[in-house]
């Protein structure tokens, strides 16, 4: 049975108001860092925020929501012509990419990593508890058994390490990315940092 796709906005709290910092269209398998959450839209306030933030501006939602989704009239478009260049310019810049890595971040369904905890709690319950230190060893040691149905979990489970790996160093990437451009000082340094991030980006993927 395949997942219901939804719209979706992260947001960050700002005290009275949520502002928006991406939309994106997946299932709740969606990754958002620490100070984020995830609002359910309608497909009309979709399209609104998403055209909002592709023009440079500021998008917050109405904490006191009507319905269980985001409706239009809860959408609140600022010029970012009127606000601080350097804030806006980082607020941009950020939603800009989340843009286009979100994608990528969500590439990792609840199945996959469901089936990584469960064959990974079989390899510790026949005895090869796998750590970053001893890997190698353990890998090594189960290959040695000559167990065919053991020797098939670990190569499932190695392939749903390899799926999770490269989402969560995209992640971190990311998160780097966030960091720089928050503390930096100047529109131009934003500006430097989100191409650079952008060209290594397209080079990896």
């Amino acid at each position: 049975m395949s997942s219901m796709i939804y719209e979706l906005a992260m947001v960050v709290d700002c005290g009275t108001y949520w502002r928006v910092t991406n939309v994106t269209k997946n299932t709740f398998d969606n990754l958002v860092n620490n100070d984020e959450k995830l609002l359910k839209l309608s497909h009309v306030s979709y399209k609104k925020i998403e055209e909002a933030l592709l023009a440079n501006k500021t998008v917050h939602i109405n904490k006191n929501m009507m319905a269980n989704e985001v409706l239009p009239f809860e959408v609140n478009v600022k010029d970012t012509s009127l606000e601080d260049p350097l804030q806006e310019s980082k607020n941009h810049n950020l939603a800009k990419v989340r843009m286009i890595v979100s994608p990528d971040l969500c590439k990792i369904a609840g199945l996959t990593l469901y089936g990584f905890m469960v064959l990974n709690n079989d390899l510790i319950n026949a005895g090869y508890a796998i750590t970053n230190e001893n890997r190698e060893e353990k890998y090594l040691q189960i290959l040695e058994t000559g167990d065919e149905k053991l020797i098939s979990k670990l190569e499932d489970y190695l392939n749903y390490k390899d799926e999770i790996e490269k989402v969560a160093y995209l992640e971190r990437k990311f998160s780097k990315f966030k960091n720089d451009v928050l503390s930096s000082s100047t529109v131009e340094d934003v500006v430097e940092l989100t191409n650079k991030f952008l060209e290594n980006f397209y080079l990896d993927y």
